[in-house]
């Protein structure tokens, strides 16, 4: 029997990972399509930087990680070509998944979604989200009452 490469371990795996990325990826971007692009290069980066991953840790931290910094580097990207556009038609707006969850305001969907979804503890959700522990418990003590908030103005509707 021959050992398995790290990289085709790190691809099996992802492969069993890619709905809880696109989750993921949905909260930061609010759109289905986007989110799937955002996993698609996200994977694409952890492919080509699996022999960085040393096998040490979790590995969907640091697929979670790669996720963050592809949307903030791509988000860079399009703020730059937003500046420098001759056009300056208005873009077409998005069209964001009507769920509680993404309704959430920016940072908070995330937040909830590593910590009550995912399960990751705190100061390694914040790693990979890239903020201090305690900004961490600020935003998703802010994501539940939200989502409470939310709860209950639509069961007052209800009744």
């Amino acid at each position: 029997m021959t050992q398995s490469s790290p990289s085709t371990d790190i691809r099996r795996d992802l492969v069993a990972l890619l709905p809880r990325l696109r989750r993921f990826a949905l909260t930061l971007t609010g759109s289905a399509v986007e989110a799937d692009d955002l996993v698609r290069e996200a994977a694409g980066r952890a492919i080509q930087k699996s022999h960085h991953w040393k096998g040490e840790g979790r590995l969907e931290s640091w697929l979670f990680s790669m996720i963050r910094s592809t949307f903030v580097d791509e988000s860079k990207k399009r703020r730059r070509a937003e500046i420098h556009a001759v056009d300056d038609t208005s873009p077409a707006e998005n069209s964001r998944p009507s769920t509680a969850l993404v309704c959430l305001p920016d940072g908070l969907a995330s937040v909830f979604l590593l910590a009550d979804v995912e399960g990751f503890a705190y100061a390694e959700a914040a790693a990979i989200l890239g903020i201090q522990p305690d900004l961490f418990a600020t935003r998703l003590c802010a994501a539940r009452l939200s989502l409470a908030t939310a709860a209950a103005q639509t069961s007052e509707r209800r009744a």
